[in-house]
């Protein structure tokens, strides 16, 4: 087995090790605010034989032991059970919200990581210069911005004050009942503020982090042997320093999911973008503990994914680290 298969299985493993201990503490805040079917014992109106279902299901009536056991069960074989807030599966809440939240994420982070690898190697190329300043600076003004502050900031200005964008919401009706490249259109109508702020923030973190990199291989000796060569200024930054420098933002990735999903939580509820970060927050101030555990479980689910792929792009494009 080669080295680069050794370092995949390995990292592989460790992330399910990772993922399995989480369940376990999403397993203890779970039981911990009392049993999960109170609020559905409580209701008359909830059906009994669903009631008895969901304490079977889940061990609800036996040892905690057997309890853990079969939470495990169910959150690997994605067995969320019922939602009381939306009053539906929670496989079917995440179903839903979690297609909105990949797509809100996954075109910020194309977005902000093309925007921030192109700016941070060229103002580090020309260092020294008035644009340098002023990029650092906007940069680190956005990147130590609190999201939700950014966030009501686009709101105040694009939606209430220009009046150009909507307040909230994914789509509207008239949009989905439309269909095709009217709901599309309407889709990232919606999502083109929350991800704009998404944008800003993460773009910044890049833009310093790849000018980092770009002033720290600049001054590497095959750098300076490319210039005495006489290769064209393009080609010894795209092709020499470029290159090199772009490993630490791969890093960086795994980082910026993580911090990413976390403002997930805080900024689809400024937009009332109904992601999993929203049922989150919600779900927890209603007292859903199977949906709130459901949600958890996905979040951390997606970061060690992400962080396994980093890695392993990383061992990739450095084979020291599989060593």
């Amino acid at each position: 087995m080669s080295s680069l298969l050794r370092y995949i299985a390995r990292r592989t493993v460790q992330g399910v090790v990772t993922l399995l201990i989480v369940t376990v503490v999403i397993f203890l805040l779970f039981t911990a605010s009392g049993s999960p079917i109170a609020q559905f014992r409580a209701d008359p109106t909830f059906d009994r034989a669903k009631l008895a279902q969901l304490e079977n299901s889940f061990g609800l009536n036996q040892p905690w032991y057997v309890q853990m056991g079969k939470f495990l069960w169910n959150m690997f074989s994605f067995n969320f059970g019922w939602s009381s807030f939306q009053g539906k599966p929670v496989s079917d809440v995440i179903g839903e919200a979690l297609p909105r939240t990949l797509f809100l994420f996954g075109g910020a982070v194309i977005v902000e990581y093309a925007i921030g690898v192109v700016i941070g190697q060229y103002i580090a190329w020309k260092r020294g210069r008035v644009t340098e300043g002023g990029v650092v600076m906007s940069s680190l003004f956005f990147y130590n911005m609190p999201s939700f502050w950014i966030g009501l900031i686009l709101l105040w200005l694009f939606a209430f004050t220009i009046n150009k964008f909507p307040l909230g919401g994914f789509a509207d009706v008239d949009a989905m009942n439309a269909g095709g490249l009217t709901l599309a259109g309407n889709i990232i109508w919606h999502a083109a503020l929350p991800m704009l702020a998404l944008i800003l923030i993460n773009a910044a973190g890049t833009i310093l982090l790849m000018r980092t990199s770009m002033l720290e291989v600049m001054g590497e000796d095959y750098i300076l042997t490319a210039k005495a060569k006489g290769l064209p200024e393009r080609i010894v930054r795209r092709r020499h320093a470029a290159r090199n420098a772009y490993l630490p933002v791969v890093t960086s990735l795994t980082i910026s999911l993580s911090f990413s999903v976390g403002g997930a939580i805080i900024l689809e509820q400024v937009f009332s973008y109904f992601g999993i970060g929203y049922y989150f927050l919600q779900s927890v101030l209603r007292h859903d503990n199977f949906l709130a555990g459901a949600v958890l479980f996905i979040i951390s689910l997606l970061v060690i994914f992400g962080n396994i792929i980093a890695d392993i792009l990383y061992g990739v494009l450095d084979p020291r680290v599989r060593i």
